[in-house]
């Protein structure tokens, strides 16, 4: 099993047996007191627990334990494999431990736990960088919101499907903040490949159909933004071609002198307004130029339940003149 310690000792919990996903089964019920010893020693060590349980009437007498610590880039342990059993371990599921700012929105990775068929040399993204690899992602904007709002002690979990070199894989992704207010924007988390016992999901009809949009109109994209501070949150299509956005304050893409135009058309879809368009908004391209675009925004039913104004929106860029991309 995978037991997730991202928070206090107290508060840790099962994420997977094999492959097959467990919301957050409490650690206490599902493992053994005496067993859980040498988990926390696991943990605290930060080195595999490997022995021979000694005899006794228990159903675990005699067998082989062996734990082993899953490490972040922080050097901290984020999980652990555990497996009691006879004979050899059986092969571990791929597990990526990450941390992510959810000030700056920047996530750090180890791909490399998933195994070779990711990515295993790049480390960090930064906002919709994050979502480049997803095919299907439905909890995605309900992540989002909460690590937007990062409320102490707050935890999310969910599924995606995600590219991978030997075709689409199904990440389970966990994640947990600490109940610090000042440490609230620190989330630690795990992704855990549980496709074998969870089926990759194909795209959605409506992506489907906005596939079929895009190769009708090959000017034409589309892309989430938040509301709180105009960011980019993950393209709907394939990025602008030649527009500057990854791994920078997406804030700085458009020219200074639209900004006030984009602020005034989002304070109009926070009063409830249904559809917003901007003309001739100048968008910073890769070549130090700008696209220019003209733009409809409309307001998402996602993100917080019950919010009284939108957190997110869609926004539609028409691309009028690209002098980066032929």
């Amino acid at each position: 099993m995978l037991v997730e310690t991202l928070g206090g000792a107290d508060s840790w919990s099962v994420l997977a047996v094999g492959t097959a996903p467990r919301e957050w089964k409490s650690f206490q019920r599902a493992v053994p007191i005496r067993l859980q010893s040498l988990v926390a020693a696991a943990h605290a060590s930060g080195s595999v627990v490997d022995q021979v349980l000694p005899l006794s009437r228990q159903a675990w007498s005699g067998r082989h334990l062996r734990a082993v610590p899953i490490i972040g880039q922080d050097k901290q342990v984020y999980g652990i494999h555990l497996w009691v059993g006879t004979g050899d371990p059986p092969p571990r599921p791929g597990v990526a431990p990450f941390l992510v700012d959810a000030r700056t929105r920047r996530m750090d990775a180890l791909m490399s736990g998933l195994g070779p068929h990711f990515d295993v040399d790049r480390t960090h993204w930064v906002g919709a960088e994050s979502f480049e690899m997803v095919e299907r992602f439905d909890g995605a904007l309900d992540l989002v919101a909460t690590l937007t709002r990062s409320e102490p002690a707050s935890r999310w979990l969910g599924t995606a499907t995600v590219h991978s070199k030997v075709g689409p894989r199904s990440l389970l992704v966990a994640t947990r903040n600490s109940d610090n207010v000042a440490d609230r924007h620190r989330w630690l988390g795990l992704a855990v490949d549980v496709t074998d016992s969870v089926a990759p999901q194909r795209k959605t009809f409506e992506a489907t159909a906005l596939d079929m949009l895009r190769r009708a109109q090959p000017n034409l994209y589309l892309a989430i933004v938040d509301t709180a501070q105009i960011r980019l949150i993950r393209w709907v299509t394939e990025p602008v071609p030649a527009m500057r956005w990854a791994s920078i304050d997406e804030r700085t893409v458009p020219h200074p002198e639209d900004r006030s135009r984009i602020i005034a058309a989002r304070n109009t879809m926070l009063s409830g307004a249904a559809r917003e368009q901007l003309r001739g908004v100048r968008l910073a391209s890769e070549n130090d130029g700008w696209i220019i675009a003209d733009l409809e925004i409309s307001p998402l039913p996602a993100g917080t339940p019950d919010s009284p104004s939108p957190e997110f929106v869609l926004v539609q860029l028409e691309i009028v003149e690209n002098p980066g991309h032929p």
